[in-house]
């Protein structure tokens, strides 16, 4: 156990202890964990769903803009900004020139600007194979606030598993997973039917 954990338990421990016997802590007994942690060390406790884990060798980036639901455009550290294609998916078209908006392409546009302006920290992962496409948007895996944001659009069932090129299949079977329980619930672009295709998606 780490020390901060092993310290944190004594205290709390402590904070009980003297809960029971002066009838109160800081006025009162807390009754849930957040509040032990908070009446401990004065801090509120932060969501402990959000893992704070990114790859050790992710870069850091800044937001500029969420282009639609499965491509962003963010600065790197040298103050570049470039456009970002989240590796493995795909969401229906909303702005591409010469295509008309397609079902579920505005929710899943407004997911993305959700998820990312919400987020204190973006970093990228580079996959081992191509990091540019023929487009010259950079290839990568995306992570809000240590989130993979990849597996959240289609764990959501705002994209699909698609452009599928090896090497760059780092978390393939992850995201087949998410795809698989998303149409399992019939969740956003599964709950039409005939809906996606191998090619994409229909009308």
């Amino acid at each position: 156990m780490k020390k901060w954990k092993l310290r944190l338990l004594i205290a709390i421990i402590v904070v009980i202890a003297g809960a029971f016997t002066t009838g109160k802590v800081n006025g009162s007994i807390p009754e849930t964990w957040d509040g032990l942690v908070t009446a401990v060390t004065g801090e509120k406790q932060k969501d402990q769903d959000i893992s704070i884990e990114v790859p050790k060798h992710a870069v850091r980036v800044t937001l500029d803009h969420a282009v639609d639901g499965d491509t962003v455009a963010v600065k790197l550290e040298s103050g570049q900004v470039t456009t970002v294609r989240l590796l493995l998916i795909d969401t229906p078209e909303s702005v591409k020139r010469g295509v008309a908006v397609q079902p579920f392409a505005i929710e899943a546009s407004d997911r993305m600007k959700q998820i990312v302006n919400a987020a204190d920290q973006l970093y990228l992962e580079y996959d081992v194979g191509d990091r540019t496409d023929r487009y010259d948007r950079t290839l990568a895996y995306l992570y809000a606030d240590g989130k993979n944001v990849n597996e959240m659009m289609v764990r959501e069932g705002f994209a699909r598993v698609a452009y599928v090129y090896p090497p760059n299949t780092k978390y393939l079977n992850q995201l087949k997973a998410a795809e698989k329980q998303a149409k399992h619930a019939k969740k956003n672009i599964w709950s039409k039917v005939g809906y996606v295709t191998d090619r994409g998606f229909g009308k």
